[in-house]
């Protein structure tokens, strides 16, 4: 398995089709420069007739890409045709040709790559994958001025593509018939390339180090756009799982009629909500039919700088996000890193065991004026529509109070500065066992739970996901896990506080009547599992679920409580 960045939801399955990029060395070739004021003037006439050409195609491709995906992503190649046509860039090339006597390809790239590399290296997302765009415009470029065209791609139908970049101009070509997915070894879910993409429903993975030395073009490949894995040379059970779970999302994806609540046959209402991870991914979720977000992770803009966002970044941030949702509820959850996932700035140091560490409420309690900067650009993004806030790997009832303090100082530092602060609804994560086990104390100092059961189980079981060797132990469905979630619902409701879950379990569309028997008033999940899983709760009787989890209870092992689920 390998790691990346879940840049566009959903599942790929198909043959690898590697993208290398072919050299220019004739083209570029230093070695011969231009002599006299013939050649010299027959070059710059050259780049003016490339640049009109490159121009026409870029004109094209944006009228395309109006038409079959949508004007948002055809903005991407008017904005490719400024920086083909933008003077200073053309004035610099030119001047190449003239002072240097280089060939028009070479002076391109040059240029470019320069423009390119000084965006790269900047702290910002935004302006550092801004970098893609301007190679894939001098790219263009250059394909122009060696009269040719780009090399069509020959692609079996559901392939998957993967590259060490991928160009927007390129991805733009791609159908959903022909690409399975998309795995790159550089690019982020803010990237053209990401939201092409996700405008066209192929699944992506991208920042996938490593990638280009252990792929081999042509064999099997696994995209979980969801996740953000890939899988090379699956097993035959991996492989099965995946393929019954892409079945699931697209029979969802052909039936639109779930678009509205889910609700029991019975009458009870569930919330479904989506995990998203940025701002890129709101669209994605509300076209899916969202009730809202139950998971908004905010570590990204926290990832890939040397300092932390400011109040004021945050707060545009977390503002665009709550108003696209227009009142339904958006759970944002604090910052949550620790020793498995650092962040340089905050010297974490190092940890013999990250996941037992200072990670999510515990590491933030220690960094407390970088806490309450989050929390203030929360509570100021609350006036927008319904925001609340959630804490992450919760052990203690101190942890949250502390928490809470800080949150009291947040409010009173903005009211003295003359900001109206609303309510905001507080809860925690459930993640820990002891917090589990403790909900009925927990549940007097917050407003909800959400349970999160990836780390639920691992903790529970004692496994480590990552780790091969017992990854097979691990399951969301052993009975103990799921004793757990009983408990922590039974306790919340005692005391008239809602529950969420969210984590792969929420995923299981296998698993709908058991979140629904378990008494959960909210499932958060990836936006593409929406649909059907809406479908499947308004199939269950909330009475017969209740049921059918009284009986799993009581079962052995994860085995026997995933059979009684597919009878």
């Amino acid at each position: 398995m390998l790691k990346g960045i879940a840049a566009a939801p959903g599942i790929g399955i198909g043959p690898v089709y590697l993208i290398e990029l072919k050299s220019r060395e004739e083209e570029t070739d230093n070695s011969q420069l231009l002599h006299g004021p013939e050649e010299i003037q027959a070059e710059l006439a050259r780049l003016e007739e490339a640049i009109g050409r490159a121009k026409r195609d870029l004109e094209e491709l944006a009228a395309r890409t109006r038409q079959e995906i949508g004007e948002a992503e055809a903005g991407i190649f008017n904005a490719h045709i400024l920086m083909l046509t933008d003077p200073t860039f053309i004035a610099s090339v030119k001047e190449k040709i003239k002072v240097e006597k280089k060939k028009a390809a070479r002076a391109v790239e040059e240029i470019a790559e320069a423009i390119a590399s000084s965006f790269a290296v900047l702290d910002d997302d935004l302006f550092r994958e801004r970098a893609a765009d301007i190679r894939d415009v001098a790219a263009r470029l250059l394909d122009n001025l060696a009269v040719g065209s780009r090399r069509a791609l020959e692609l079996k139908a559901g392939s998957i593509v993967v590259a060490r970049e991928l160009t927007p101009s390129l991805t733009a070509n791609f159908t959903r018939n022909t690409v399975a997915g998309i795995a790159t070894e550089i690019g982020g879910p803010t990237s053209h390339t990401a939201i092409v993409a996700r405008a066209l429903g192929i699944p992506a993975v991208l920042g996938v180090q490593g990638l280009m030395n252990r792929v081999r073009d042509g064999e099997l490949a696994i995209i979980d756009g969801s996740a953000g894995v890939v899988y090379l040379n699956p097993g035959s059970e991996l492989l099965e799982e995946y393929k019954k779970k892409k079945a699931v999302l697209e029979a969802g994806r052909r039936d639109s009629k779930y678009a509205g609540p889910a609700r029991t046959r019975d009458g009870r209402h569930i919330e479904v909500a989506a995990n998203i991870r940025n701002a890129a991914e709101v669209k994605i979720a509300l076209e899916h039919g969202a009730g809202g977000v139950g998971l908004f992770r905010t570590e990204f803009l926290f990832m890939n700088r040397e300092e932390p966002p400011g109040e004021e970044e945050q707060l545009q941030a977390y503002k665009e996000v709550v108003a696209a949702f227009q009142g339904k509820p958006v759970v944002v959850r604090t910052l949550d890193v620790g020793g498995d996932k650092p962040l340089p700035y905050l010297n974490p140091g190092h940890e013999e065991n990250p996941f037992l560490g200072l990670r999510g409420l515990r590491l933030c309690l220690t960094r407390q004026e970088l806490f309450k900067t989050q929390l203030k650009a929360l509570l100021r993004a609350a006036s927008y529509g319904n925001l609340k806030i959630m804490f992450p790997m919760v052990t203690t009832l101190e942890e949250i109070r502390q928490a809470k303090k800080i949150m009291a100082e947040a409010r009173m530092e903005l009211e003295a500065n003359g900001l109206t602060v609303s309510h905001v609804e507080t809860g925690i994560m459930i993640e820990v066992p002891a917090a589990a086990l403790m909900a009925d104390v927990l549940a007097r100092e917050v407003d909800f739970f959400s349970i999160g059961t990836n780390d639920l189980a691992q903790y529970t079981l004692a496994v480590d996901r990552g780790n091969e060797r017992v990854a097979g132990m691990y399951d969301a469905c052993h009975p103990a896990v799921l004793r757990l979630i009983d408990v922590t619902v039974k306790a919340a409701h005692r005391y008239g506080k809602w529950v969420g879950l969210c984590g792969e379990l929420a995923s299981e569309i296998q698993a709908a009547p058991l979140l629904v028997g378990l008494g959960l008033d909210e499932i958060s999940m990836s936006p593409v599992f929406i649909p059907p899983m809406k479908e499947a709760v308004n199939k269950i009787a909330y009475h017969e679920a209740r049921e059918l989890v009284r009986r799993l209870l009581e079962l052995p092992g994860p085995r026997e409580v995933r059979a009684a689920l597919s009878k």
